[in-house]
């Protein structure tokens, strides 16, 4: 019997990203349908902009500002912001598969709670949500869905790291939940260009739409 061996490149290893083109307006072409946000259905979901993520850009200024720039506006329209973060799993056997892919991730013996935590230019606010997220989908054995179900909203606007990975994941779990997710392009951050590009191709052509942050930003206004 042979046995499975997997060559991942993508083992969660510090090695620096380099700045890139940001998409811009030209990314709405890709979309199938672009959702109208609503202010009376729609939240800001800021994803895993954690301080070991973040610190991985050589220049973090572009994405920073951009998601910085949505949560003001949300705060600002007093419109609900949510945070998740990646968690440690509390043992090797409950990081399941995640474990063989991409090693031990948050649970390295190099990473620190400092690490975990979101970046102090976006630190949540007390009355807003951390969502504490076990795998790649913030909607994924989270508070998230049935928060939402209670407020009644189901538009989801999603910034942060990393586009073709655990935000993309998080925009098809939504989209099956019947959400309404809508990708700010720029405010988004990837390991590289081709990365950022290719999930929102995906997401707008599956599960979602794209958008930018200037244009949620003047659709709160």
């Amino acid at each position: 019997m042979t046995s499975t061996r997997i060559n991942s490149q993508r083992t969660l290893a510090r090695n620096p990203i380099q700045p890139y083109a940001p998409p811009g307006d030209e990314c709405l072409d890709y979309n199938k349908i672009l959702w109208p946000l609503d202010r009376s259905r729609v939240v800001l979901l800021v994803h895993d902009m954690q301080n070991y993520w973040v610190d991985l850009y050589v220049d973090r200024a572009p994405l920073v500002n951009n998601v910085n720039a949505l949560v003001a506006a949300f705060r600002g329209a007093r419109l609900p912001v949510f945070f998740c973060r990646g968690e440690r799993a509390k043992s090797r056997f409950e990081r399941g598969l995640g474990l063989t892919v991409w090693g031990d991730g948050l649970n390295a013996a190099h990473v620190t709670d400092h690490d975990c935590e979101i970046i102090a230019a976006l630190a949540p606010r007390s009355d807003e949500y951390v969502i504490h997220k076990p795998r790649h989908s913030a909607f994924f054995e989270t508070e998230f869905e049935p928060t939402l179900r209670k407020m009644h909203r189901d538009q989801v606007v999603i910034c942060g790291v990393f586009a073709h990975h655990g935000v993309m994941v998080t925009c098809m779990d939504g989209y099956m939940r019947n959400f309404q997710m809508t990708m700010a392009a720029d405010a988004l951050g990837d390991y590289s260009e081709a990365e950022h590009r290719m999930a929102l191709q995906w997401v707008a052509q599956m599960c979602g739409s794209v958008s930018t942050t200037r244009r949620v930003v003047d659709s709160l206004e």
